[in-house]
């Protein structure tokens, strides 16, 4: 007779789980669902997990156990040092609980890959099968053009994940298992730092209310309103898809409600929000299809004989956010203090470092992981791709933003600005996009001076780009 058991991973939610709910359904409601989540504090290092980012699992942990417990998940929570080690951790948790089936959602990069055909293999020797679902994603990795090839642009992708929706329908959200309750799983320490994330919250339930709370009152502002930092207008949901807390089919149950033909027929802002979230889907299905981006190589492999700058004070002026760019300087700084960072801002900081200081991109995609809290492998190494010119769908590598006219377009009156550097509180708005000779007039030195000219650095960065 089978028996079902799931193995958690970045989806550590119940509702809107298919694992989940596939164990459920084999299980019936007579029977607990065992299920393992294992913590690998080493492998957290080698990829560059923030502290803050843990911080937030490990506070969202202590409401998971819980909720697990009342819907009849009989959690295990074991701690290892790196994925090597999963596939006879998962094999023993199977066997000590006689499971003939353990259920999984897919994960994308070439080190989960390669640890799920391990422990695929270390199961099947068992007779125990693993079967995949596809919990992360609302269209899984097999999106083809007509020559059965990757879509290697966002746009045909964007329009063939539409149509595939459209299709098939919404994803159903699977509910909750009900069944009697259980032991609450012990929540075992491991050796990793953690930074404060106490100003988001955690909880299952509290994080979909966060997610019904912004479709229903601010997604139709997202259109107009989200390039400007200043404003409040992103949902800030991300921590939340990176760590699995929510599924992308909850986003997609909610947006339905707005158009009885969807995806199409969306309002503006809340077609333009669906958009990013397509965005987030492609990247994680060019990880699927391109392993070369999880070694840290370009997609466009003739970009990888670039010839970067190695200059490591100019990199740390970046990160302080003490490059004398004030809108580079304040992404920094609230980088630093939140741990997240508006993704405007995201992408002017990037190109910055990449084109006018000439930097490998790669030490600006490894710093960003190791600081945000929605630090996602393959989100991270596409938007950076994006900036450098490296990628798939990248911007043209003559497009190279001034970060002088980045500021004065979506930061107009400064507020962003005057938010995360003090220095520049006084200054008047007209000026505060190049404070330097309103600085000096007034005997300051608190603030630098601009360490590179934009238009002489672009110059720099063409002629490296045409040698290729």
């Amino acid at each position: 007779m089978a028996y079902a058991g799931v193995w958690f991973r970045g989806d550590v939610r119940l509702a809107a789980n298919p694992a989940v709910a596939a164990a459920s359904q084999v299980n019936g409601v007579e029977r607990q669902i065992p299920a393992l989540l294992l913590l690998a504090p080493g492998q957290m290092r080698e990829h560059n997990w923030a502290p803050r980012k843990w911080d937030l699992l490990r506070r969202h942990l202590d409401h998971f156990v819980v909720d697990a417990a009342q819907h009849g998940v009989a959690l295990t929570i074991r701690v290892i040092n790196s994925w090597a080690e999963a596939p006879a951790a998962v094999v023993q948790f199977a066997q000590t609980h006689g499971l003939t089936e353990v259920h999984v959602n897919a994960e994308y990069p070439v080190d989960e890959q390669r640890r799920d055909q391990a422990a695929e293999q270390g199961l099947a020797e068992q007779q125990i099968i693993m079967r995949y679902h596809h919990g992360s994603v609302v269209v899984p990795p097999r999106l083809t053009t007509g020559s059965g090839g990757m879509y290697q642009k966002f746009t045909p992708f964007a329009r063939a994940w539409r149509a595939e929706v459209a299709a098939v329908g919404v994803p159903r959200v699977p509910s909750l298992p009900q069944r009697s309750p259980v032991t609450v799983a012990d929540i075992p320490p491991i050796d990793y730092p953690r930074q404060d994330s106490s100003a988001w919250v955690v909880g299952e339930a509290a994080v979909r209310q966060l997610l019904a709370d912004y479709v229903a009152q601010q997604v139709e502002r997202y259109a107009a309103e989200r390039d400007y930092p200043g404003l409040e207008s992103t949902s800030r949901l991300s921590p939340y898809w990176e760590l699995g807390i929510l599924s992308p089919w909850q986003a997609t149950q909610e947006l339905a409600q707005w158009s009885p033909h969807f995806p199409a027929a969306l309002e503006q802002g809340a077609d333009v929000w669906l958009n990013e979230l397509i965005w987030r889907e492609f990247y994680l299905h060019l990880m699927w299809h391109v392993p070369r981006l999880s070694y840290g190589k370009a997609f466009l492999e003739h970009t990888d004989r670039m010839r970067w700058r190695h200059a490591p004070d100019e990199f740390a002026a970046w990160c302080r956010g003490e490059t004398g760019y004030p809108i580079v300087d304040a992404g920094m700084r609230q980088l630093a203090t939140e741990g997240w960072m508006h993704n405007r801002v995201r992408m002017i900081v990037a190109s910055f470092l990449v084109k006018d200081l000439l930097i490998d991109w790669r030490w600006g995609e490894r710093f960003f992981m190791q600081h945000l809290i929605d630090g996602s492998f393959a989100a991270n190494n596409g938007g950076w791709q994006w900036s450098a010119s490296t990628g798939t769908d990248a911007v043209p590598y003559f497009r190279v933003f001034n970060p002088t006219l980045q500021s004065e377009k979506f930061d107009p009156e400064g507020h962003y600005i005057r938010k995360w550097i003090p220095e520049l509180a006084t200054c008047p708005s007209k000026v505060i996009h190049t404070p330097a000779a309103w600085l000096q007039a007034h005997g300051r030195s608190d603030y630098p001076p601009p360490m590179v000219n934009h238009k002489l650095a672009r110059e720099r960065f063409l002629a490296a780009f045409k040698e290729l």
